[in-house]
């Protein structure tokens, strides 16, 4: 499955024309997609269901990632991350 930087661009409201950390939200994007796989996620390209879901945990994880460089996690994070859970184990088991 391919993610569309631009899709987790407008997620981060980053204008389009703003390419100084391309590589680094390349680099996100392919991490969050390796985390699903690990997670063990099997994503059926012709479930658009799945693939959309998939698509939103992609953008939740490379914003949280993005947003909170350093090593400490704040309480917001601490909730994206519950969340996310969620939303894999229903990736996992719903689909």
């Amino acid at each position: 499955m391919t993610v569309d930087i631009n899709l987790i661009k407008k997620y981060l409201r980053i204008d389009d024309g703003y390419t100084e950390e391309d590589d680094i939200i390349q680099l996100l994007i392919n991490n969050a997609l390796t985390y699903l796989e690990n997670a063990g996620v099997v994503i059926d390209e012709t479930n658009t269901n799945q693939v959309e879901l998939a698509k939103l945990i992609i953008a939740i994880l490379v914003s949280d990632w993005y947003e909170n460089r350093e090593l400490t996690t704040s309480n917001t994070s601490e909730k994206i991350r519950d969340i996310v859970s969620s939303m894999i184990m229903q990736l996992k088991y719903c689909y």
